[in-house]
């Protein structure tokens, strides 16, 4: 359910891209220094956005230096990176959200691979259970909640709501955003919000075909959506995640952000289905231009 929120890597500078793999690397290293390096494997840019955000809307302290990688042996050179007290907070819940998506695969199909990786990150998770205890337990009763809809849309399409499990994991993603934001809670947990419920929805779309063959639960497969009314949906999705994020004071590393908001989202969709047939644009366009500019 996660790896859409991802930069548009041509519309960086160098900078911007030195910049974003730094932020990057800083969460991989504070995923192996609080969790052991099997933890590095719930490594998402997702969570590398938040700490970009929180990052411009706190302007805390960044440690920073290069240190070398056993993900990356080559080239030996070390590897730049940038911390700060988000990105340890980010590592807390990559790891308690990969947790918990290992599980729900484990729920689907109970394949191997899923119960292998749910025994191998039990240990970190009690882990993070015990440094973020209220996001782990707003973590279980949303995946639960989530589960429930799931099923029961399964089971009942005729009066199913194919919008109420993307709203749940919106509203825990605002949530987790939300966390010691202060003066910028509510504008957090709206991101956070919209946020969630477009990346639930963008879920949904890719696994569209698999879902219908497979038969499990999907909103889009249950509408008979094509691709075209997948995207129309998607875009008013990603409309409502950017009027949130217009709202937050964001200077701080702001084109790179937009970079990730306004284009860098599509790039998995734009990967699984024709944009030409679907929409009339040219593949990779963003669905809009970012009002900052």
């Amino acid at each position: 359910m996660f790896g859409f929120v991802v930069a548009d890597a041509e519309a960086l500078s160098d900078e911007e891209k030195e910049r974003y793999r730094s932020l990057y690397c800083g969460l991989c290293f504070a995923l192996r220094d609080r969790y052991g390096q099997l933890s590095r494997a719930c490594l998402t840019y997702d969570l590398t956005f938040f700490v970009l955000l929180a990052n411009s809307l706190h302007e805390p302290a960044e440690a920073s230096g290069a240190s070398h990688c056993v993900m990356h042996p080559v080239p030996a050179a070390a590897r730049p990176w940038s911390r700060s007290l988000w990105t340890d907070y980010a590592a807390d819940l990559s790891v308690a959200l990969a947790y918990h998506k290992v599980l729900d695969d484990v729920a689907d199909d109970g394949s191997a691979k899923a119960r292998a990786a749910a025994r191998l990150l039990a240990g970190a998770y009690e882990r993070a259970r015990a440094r973020i205890p209220d996001q782990c337990a707003e973590i279980e009763r949303a995946m639960a909640a989530i589960r429930a809809i799931e099923q029961e849309d399964a089971e009942a399409e005729a009066e199913a709501d194919p919008d109420a499990a993307a709203r749940e994991f919106g509203i825990l993603l605002g949530r987790l955003f939300a966390h010691n934001q202060g003066f910028w809670t509510e504008g957090m947990e709206a991101l956070g919000c919209a946020l969630g419920r477009f990346i639930y929805l963008m879920d949904a779309a890719v696994d569209f075909t698999t879902d219908a063959q497979s038969g499990s639960y999907n909103p889009f497969v249950t509408l008979g959506a094509t691709p075209e009314t997948m995207r129309t949906t998607l875009a008013l999705a990603a409309a409502d995640a950017a009027e949130a994020y217009e709202r937050l004071p964001l200077v701080q590393d702001a084109h790179l952000m937009d970079a990730i908001l306004y284009s860098g989202v599509w790039a998995q969709l734009n990967k699984t289905y024709s944009v030409e047939a679907a929409t009339g644009q040219s593949k990779g366009d963003p669905p809009s231009e970012s009002p900052r500019n």
